[in-house]
């Protein structure tokens, strides 16, 4: 019994060194709990931080695992594949796109863990084009290898884009052809053509009219510059004040091409708008439809102010515009018979300016046209 209570002490020491290490790992156990508890709810403010985010984006987000399995899918994105809410999370992203050819691009780009962009047209979105760049990360919120990817629509971009290149095409064709012309004219006056009277001054008629031509281009692109890119600056004036100016001036012409102008209109009707850019309108459709109308034909304009809307319509009876021709009137540089324009001066794009600056202003144009039976062209804006 003695041995035992001399090993009492040292039974009490290793009791006490294990009380205490039980101590400290109950101590580690407790911290490790309220450490994984506060990433658990760190991790829950995180992902509802990223699913506000996302859905305040405005672009299509989705997250995936690297099996292509949707963890994530913001309200933008469900719109593109046209799907209810919250019923892709959970499911592979094929499922809502049905394109093999994205499925590939998003799993080539996980397996490379590198980031990639590229157009898509997706059948699920209407045809609509897409900027479709996948970011792979290695370690997502639930502590897995994950991947964003982000849909941006770029249709109207697109559209913009391919509007911009045809009118830079447009613009060098129209350049191109009077200088080409001049050009040519020049040089064979260098060569000897100077000395023959005749020829030198039918040449030299043709170089000014061609100049002149170049002028009425430059022009019209600046007005239609200003109309696409700055505001109207809106005064308070006479409307049919100011389409009586434009008849009267335009008589002699009509007078000179055999062709009856006659407009009925009220004796005020006031808007708010650009005088010079709705003069610039008014000349435009009077002198269109004088130009397209035979000797013996008419021209009608007429001046209606309804309240909150005043229009004008201008009717012809010229040679029309066929139903197939009539959606891509208002294009610039857009011609139905470019050989009658280019030969009565026009430079393709009055009626462009025409719709640019109508709806600057709020306003609406409209044509009626029937082959061989003449024209109506309808404007109408804010009084």
């Amino acid at each position: 019994m003695i041995w035992l209570v001399a090993l009492a002490p040292i039974i009490a020491f290793l009791f006490g060194i294990w009380r205490q290490d039980k101590l400290r790992q109950s101590a580690r156990m407790e911290a490790l709990l309220h450490e994984k508890e506060a990433l658990e709810v760190r991790a829950a403010l995180t992902q509802q931080k990223l699913k506000a985010l996302s859905d305040s984006s405005g672009a299509g987000i989705v997250i995936l695992t690297n099996q292509g399995v949707v963890v994530h899918i913001n309200h933008a994105a469900e719109q593109v594949f046209g799907l209810e809410p919250d019923s892709l999370a959970g499911h592979s992203l094929i499922q809502a796109t049905l394109s093999n050819e994205l499925q590939d691009f998003v799993l080539a780009a996980i397996q490379e863990q590198k980031p990639r962009s590229r157009d898509f047209k997706l059948a699920g979105a209407s045809g609509r084009i897409f900027r479709v760049s996948i970011f792979p990360f290695a370690m997502g919120l639930a502590g897995e290898p994950e991947s964003m990817l982000v849909l941006v629509d770029m249709t109207e971009l697109k559209k913009l884009e391919t509007i911009r290149r045809d009118f830079v095409a447009n613009v060098s064709h129209e350049l191109r052809t009077p200088l080409t012309s001049i050009r040519a004219m020049a040089e064979t006056l260098q060569d000897g053509a100077l000395h023959d009277e005749e020829v030198a001054m039918g040449f030299l008629n043709t170089i000014v009219n061609e100049t002149d031509r170049l002028a009425r281009i430059s022009k019209d692109l600046l007005i239609l510059s200003d109309a696409e890119s700055k505001p109207p600056e809106r005064v308070r004036f006479d409307f049919a004040e100011l389409v009586r100016d434009v008849v009267n001036r335009v008589a002699t012409e009509a007078q000179d091409s055999e062709i009856t102008l006659a407009a009925t209109m009220p004796e005020t009707a006031f808007i708010s708008a650009s005088r010079d850019q709705i003069e610039q309108v008014v000349v435009n459709l009077v002198s269109n439809a004088i130009k397209y109308t035979p000797a013996g034909g008419r021209v009608n304009l007429e001046l209606m102010d309804d309240g909150p809307m005043v229009t004008l319509s201008v009717a012809d009876t010229g040679i029309g515009i066929m139903q197939e021709y009539l959606p891509r009137i208002f294009e610039r540089f857009y011609r139905v018979d470019k050989a009658r324009s280019r030969q009565s001066g026009g430079t393709g794009l009055g009626l462009a300016i025409v719709k640019n600056i109508v709806e600057a202003h709020g306003g609406e144009v409209r044509v009626i046209s029937e082959f061989n039976r003449g024209s109506t062209f309808i404007i109408s804006l804010p009084s």
